[in-house]
């Protein structure tokens, strides 16, 4: 079996970083929080926390990932310090239902905001396009990681310019004393805070998620020790200001009112201070957003898959690597051709497919980040190129986050927490059931 080629640095592992990171929430998650917190101080609270979070969550994992450089990312870490039952249900519910729900979810938002500038039923609608764009995708990753990665740079710095272009925008008009837009004719109340910060809580969670998706090819990096810690920390950086600039701006803008009544806060915003022209422009970067997303989704999940083949001979195939490109095409294959059979199954439903995942994705971070007690206590004298800055209690503090992300995941989407839960279980199952069949197989 052959192993993955080392041939990324680290300005394309930083923008890999705020790439999984920056897909389609930052575009319409700022209004749900409005929607569910009384005042703008409050909004402002729950998206500061949020980055406090990713950034602690950061720091624990460049730790892992400097110790551990293999392709994989939580995967291998929960692996190692807490046996392969855990580590198959990281993967099981990955790729089963985190990733290549989101995948198929993201890909028909895509479809959507296209169908704003051209008609789609020649190509059998929003599902068709969001179809192709998942096979354009999947084979445009199996041809190389560089080819791959070159798409992902292009469309991250565009989503990024177009984002500091509305923070800019957004300065002006209020420096130039423009107040808030008036307030909508329907204001949406705000639940009692409690179970409103948890719904908050969830969008934020789900939205400042994706920075581990570097580690996921921590094997095709080049010096892994210096670059993965590097590259999390100017990747989160990046995503925190823009965060904060882009809720600052649409609270300016709007006011938490209108954003909380807003259906696309971007673009009202823009539209605010450039007029149709800017609304068109920063739709056009939500589809470019969405787009690196779903390109991002692919080319590191499916490394999890490669990783999961190498460990289970029943799944070997899905470890191999291209002989000419280099590429884990067959796991590429599997998740592309996965999420692809989800987007049909539920013809395009994104709120079917994004059910949940914020309740499956929480519960394998904070076991990831978990892993470096476990793996400190079992491997006291590994090589340790980066240590987890505030350790214990920074790591302890993702971890309890992720506690209370899942937490709220149940309070805000009791079933499909509870679909989760029974994913989970088959998951156990199966694993049980596979592991019997080997012993009888001796």
């Amino acid at each position: 079996m052959s192993s993955l080629r080392r041939e990324l640095g680290l300005f394309s592992a930083a923008l890999i970083v705020v790439g999984g990171i920056i897909g389609s929430g930052i575009f319409f998650t700022p209004a749900a929080t409005a929607a569910a917190l009384p005042s703008a101080g409050w909004v402002v609270f729950v998206w500061a926390l949020g980055g406090v979070v990713a950034l602690a969550g950061a720091l624990t994992y460049a730790e892992l990932g400097a110790m551990l450089p293999e392709a994989g990312g939580a995967y291998v870490y929960i692996r190692e310090a807490f046996g392969p039952l855990p580590a198959f249900l990281s993967a099981w519910m990955n790729a089963g239902l985190i990733s290549s729900g989101a995948i198929a979810a993201v890909a028909m938002g895509f479809a959507g905001y296209l169908a704003r500038f051209v008609p789609l039923g020649a190509v059998g609608g929003p599902v068709g396009v969001a179809a192709i764009t998942i096979v354009v995708l999947t084979a445009t990753n199996i041809f190389g990681i560089r080819p791959g990665v070159a798409v992902q740079n292009v469309l991250t710095i565009a989503k990024i310019a177009a984002l500091a272009g509305l923070i800019v925008g957004g300065l002006v008009l209020w420096l130039g004393g423009a107040g808030a837009a008036l307030p909508p004719a329907v204001v949406p109340v705000a639940p009692p805070l409690a179970k409103g910060f948890a719904s908050a809580f969830v969008a934020v969670l789900f939205t400042v998620g994706g920075w581990q998706q570097m580690n996921m090819i921590a094997g095709e990096i080049r010096d892994p020790a210096r670059n993965i810690p590097r590259a999390l920390a100017i990747g989160i950086g990046i995503v925190i200001v823009v965060y904060l600039g882009v809720t600052g701006t649409y609270l300016s803008a709007l006011g938490r009112d209108g954003l909380a009544a807003s259906v696309a806060p971007a673009a009202e915003t823009a539209a605010r201070f450039g007029g149709a022209a800017a609304a068109t422009a920063i739709t056009v970067a939500a589809m470019l957003s969405i787009l690196g997303f779903v390109n991002v989704a692919l080319l590191t999940n499916a490394r999890v898959v490669f990783a999961l083949g190498s460990d289970v001979p029943a799944l070997g195939a899905a470890g191999r690597v291209h002989a000419r490109f280099g590429s884990p095409w067959v796991a590429l294959t599997l998740l592309g051709g996965w999420s692809l059979a989800l987007l049909l199954a539920t013809r395009g439903s994104i709120g079917t497919l994004l059910g949940g995942v914020v309740f499956a994705d929480w519960i394998f971070f904070a076991l990831g980040a978990a892993s470096v007690f476990r793996l400190r206590a079992l491997m006291p004298n590994a090589e340790r190129p980066y240590r987890a800055l505030g350790y214990p209690w920074l790591p302890a503090f993702f971890v309890a986050a992720g506690v209370v992300g899942i937490t709220s995941a149940y309070v805000s989407e009791l079933k499909m927490s509870l679909f989760g839960t029974a994913l989970l279980a088959v998951g156990a199952l199966v694993w049980l059931a596979a592991r019997r069949a080997r012993r009888a197989g001796r």
